[in-house]
């Protein structure tokens, strides 16, 4: 089987810290809210989908944070909150205002937590994941280093009952007329923990859900779950980046077309929470800048005036698609090069003339 590529996994996570060195405090605050919302999608994907809303029917969109029915992200969002480094505990704590969240984790889910936070801080690079993924003596300088005590942690954990994780196994499903093989996945275990006390520790900063369930498969060599998780937080240090710019030129737009908005300056504090979480309510907006009813949908108004969101339904806030550029011919066709475009055109046409009259001559 190949090795662990820490070439390219070093080349994303180097490029996802120059961009996170150079963002500017307004793109931090922003990225801190969407990290907490990727924290809760992460705990979906480790924790399970779970049974979400009345009757167990999924919500509109169990992934956001902000309008999923499910009740463990009240939970997600106080835990981050109370234990969080000052920027995922100031965000989570937006979270918690907006969605006006109540319940917390139960003790089971707790002791989890806590045996979780005890790796990170405790564990020491050395085991056999950060050895196999090549993390082992890396100065504090390198890209890597963070990871580091990721491995370390799982190092740690994997010999815990709670965090090991379980192949899934085929059963026979008995129908009328004959049984039927199917997969049966396994239950999940504490993998969501780690990846939510790493968050709330800014181990490894804007980079979320930086462990895989696989990391925690006893039943794979050590080379198979070093592979999987280097190719697994190549990929979120990518996603991570693309996050951050994104980020970036949303904020930007936002500030183009908010400029001519005299008293603009909650405009676009409701402007960046659409930008880091995406749909939201206009309660919420109210919530989390201490608005009246009226005061946010004052500030929703002036978004969709200027082509940012689009209002919809039951108080529903969306972002709207940027105008699509002109095309090249429509910006031939208008504004500084339409003479320029003028005069090729004649000289083409009387080439063209010139070029048929020698051929007549000839």
């Amino acid at each position: 089987m190949s090795s662990p590529d820490l070439t390219a996994l070093g080349y994303a996570f180097g490029r996802l810290a120059g961009a996170t060195r150079f963002a500017s405090p307004e793109i931090r605050r922003v990225a801190s809210l969407a990290t907490v919302a990727g924290a809760w999608r992460a705990y979906r994907r480790d924790a399970g989908a779970g049974d979400v809303g009345l009757a167990h029917q999924p919500s509109s969109d169990p992934s956001s944070i902000l309008t999923t029915d499910d009740l463990r992200r009240d939970a997600v969002a106080l835990w981050l909150a109370a234990n969080g480094v000052p920027a995922i505990a100031e965000a989570a704590t937006t979270v918690v205002r907006m969605v006006n969240a109540t319940r917390g984790f139960e003790v089971d889910a707790l002791r989890l937590l806590n045996v979780a936070q005890d790796a990170v801080a405790q564990a020491a690079a050395g085991g056999p994941l950060t050895q196999t993924c090549g993390l082992a003596d890396l100065n504090s300088d390198h890209p890597l280093r963070g990871l580091t005590y990721v491995t370390a942690a799982v190092d740690v954990l994997i010999t815990t009952p709670d965090f090991a994780e379980r192949s899934g196994h085929e059963a026979l499903l008995p129908l009328p007329s004959r049984s039927m093989l199917h997969y049966v996945a396994a239950e999940p275990a504490g993998c969501w923990a780690l990846n939510l006390a790493l968050v709330a520790r800014g181990v490894a900063p804007t980079v979320i859900g930086a462990v895989p369930r696989t990391a925690f498969r006893l039943d794979l060599e050590d080379v198979e779950r070093a592979v999987a998780f280097v190719d697994h937080n190549r990929h979120v240090a990518s996603v991570s980046f693309q996050e951050l710019e994104h980020i970036e030129t949303m904020l930007w737009r936002g500030r183009d077309a908010l400029a001519g908005l005299s008293r603009n300056a909650r405009a676009a504090e409701a402007w960046a929470l659409v930008v880091a979480f995406g749909p939201i309510r206009r309660t919420q907006i109210a919530r989390a800048l201490g608005l009246s009813r009226g005061g946010a949908d004052i500030q929703a108004h002036a978004l969709a005036a200027a082509k940012l969101v689009e209002l919809e339904a039951e108080g529903l806030v969306t972002p709207a698609l940027p105008a699509s550029s002109p095309s090249p011919s429509a910006s031939l066709k208008s504004g500084s090069l339409s003479a320029a475009a003028a005069d090729l055109d004649h000289a083409m046409t009387e080439i063209d003339r010139l070029l048929s009259t020698r051929s007549r001559a000839g």
